[in-house]
């Protein structure tokens, strides 16, 4: 919190230091000029973001079109060594096939199949032929009907006959001051 206050303090350009220190806003024509300094600050900031978003702009851009460039020039030997790949001797596993070489290895691999699944029909599935162990049931707490009908007392939620319950601790969160400009 020390650190804030120096901070804020040091950025303070239209008052003194000494100044600055024991200085308050006691009245409405301060709190207004406080409110114009917030504003100000914000819109040289949005200026500044601004420019720098433009420049960002341009830059992605640019690295758009290199990206093209690379992407149109990866397409074209990728497609060139497939080709060699396919009349070319290969070591073949069940899973790949590949060619070795001083650059690099060129590969194609075979992989497993997909499978697409109705979860409604396989679960009547399973259950009719009884099958529980291939059926997963999972609980949890309903939280927003359960918490309708419970009190929240300093740390503790407490239920409707006046039982603490288990599982659920209350962390106040403080208010949060905002100045709209």
């Amino acid at each position: 919190m020390d650190n804030i206050y120096n901070t804020i303090m040091s950025d303070i350009t239209d008052i003194h230091t000494e100044e600055a220190e024991g200085w308050v806003i006691n009245d409405t024509l301060a709190a207004d000029w406080a409110i114009d300094k917030i504003r100000n600050a914000r819109g040289d900031y949005a200026q500044k973001e601004m420019v720098v978003n433009e420049k960002i702009g341009q830059m992605e851009e640019w690295l758009n079109k290199e990206k093209e460039k690379t992407d149109k020039t990866v397409r074209f030997f990728s497609f060139k060594l497939e080709q060699f790949f396919d009349k070319s001797e290969k070591r073949k596993t069940k899973t790949q096939e590949t060619i070795s070489l001083p650059s690099g290895t060129l590969k194609r691999k075979f992989p497993s199949p997909k499978f697409l699944r109705d979860d409604e029909k396989l679960l009547a599935w399973l259950k009719e032929r009884n099958l529980k162990e291939f059926v997963k049931v999972e609980e949890s707490p309903d939280w927003g009907n359960l918490k309708k009908k419970l009190i929240f007392s300093g740390e503790r939620a407490v239920d409707e006959n006046g039982e603490i319950v288990a599982g659920i601790t209350v962390s106040e969160q403080p208010s949060l001051f905002e100045v709209e400009t």
